[in-house]
């Protein structure tokens, strides 16, 4: 092997050591970027209407505040059936409201991607919803009190919004569409008169007869 051959190797040995060297410090976690984890506090089952509560901290069981975290529960058949991002509380915590979830079994996956100053994270586990209500539990072992205070209020005022949500929901009802054969509805206003419907779903002015009776508008 010539003096040139050899001279050649060594240069592009050395060209790819420098780029494995600026691959490694462009692309791998910077050296002070702390570990995070995530644990779940949830005890129990979950009821359809209950709220997932996480907590996010740092190797130090430091508390990581304004975080986004991802909240999936995928079905038997990994379809994704509930997806939410939350923000962690100052106290690191975060909650998940689940809305009418249909009893069964389901996996739990929580993910953090992490940033310049925190490593990423995730959670994967299996997860049961029972149907009808059933009451939160929380593992508060390893919260303080300002913690557990957080969680009262932010679930009070959960429970707040969806009772709110379905006061509404019952109070509206829906029209009945009128069939074919059918050009119009009644029903009776504060004055004891027929209120009829027209097929556009306008109110038909009342009709009264010489005798003071009503007469059907849709007859005329």
């Amino acid at each position: 092997m010539d003096n040139k051959i050899l001279r050649d190797l060594l240069i592009f040995g050395i060209i790819i050591i420098i780029a494995a060297i600026v691959f490694s410090f462009v692309f791998s976690p910077s050296s002070d970027a702390h570990n995070t984890s995530i644990q779940v506090l949830n005890k129990g089952d979950l009821g359809s209407n209950s709220t997932i509560y996480v907590k996010l901290t740092d190797s130090q069981k430091t508390s990581l505040s304004n975080k986004t975290v991802h909240v999936k529960l995928l079905d038997n058949k990994g379809k994704v059936v509930y997806k939410k991002n939350i923000k962690t509380h100052a106290t690191g915590v975060g909650m998940a409201k689940l809305s009418n979830m249909s009893s069964g079994e389901y996996t739990l996956n929580i993910t953090y991607d992490g940033d310049a100053n925190y490593t990423g994270c995730s959670l994967s586990k299996k997860v049961k919803v029972d149907s009808g209500v059933v009451k939160d539990e929380i593992d508060n072992s390893t919260l303080d009190s300002a913690a557990i205070q957080d969680i009262l209020d932010t679930q009070a005022q959960l429970d707040q919004d969806s009772s709110d949500s379905q006061q509404y929901d019952q109070s509206y009802t829906p029209s009945n569409p009128s069939s074919d054969s059918d050009s119009s509805s009644s029903d009776s206003n504060d004055d004891g008169f027929d209120v009829y419907i027209d097929e556009d779903g306008n109110t038909m002015d009342v009709v009264i007869d010489e005798d003071g009776n009503q007469v059907d508008p849709t007859q005329n």
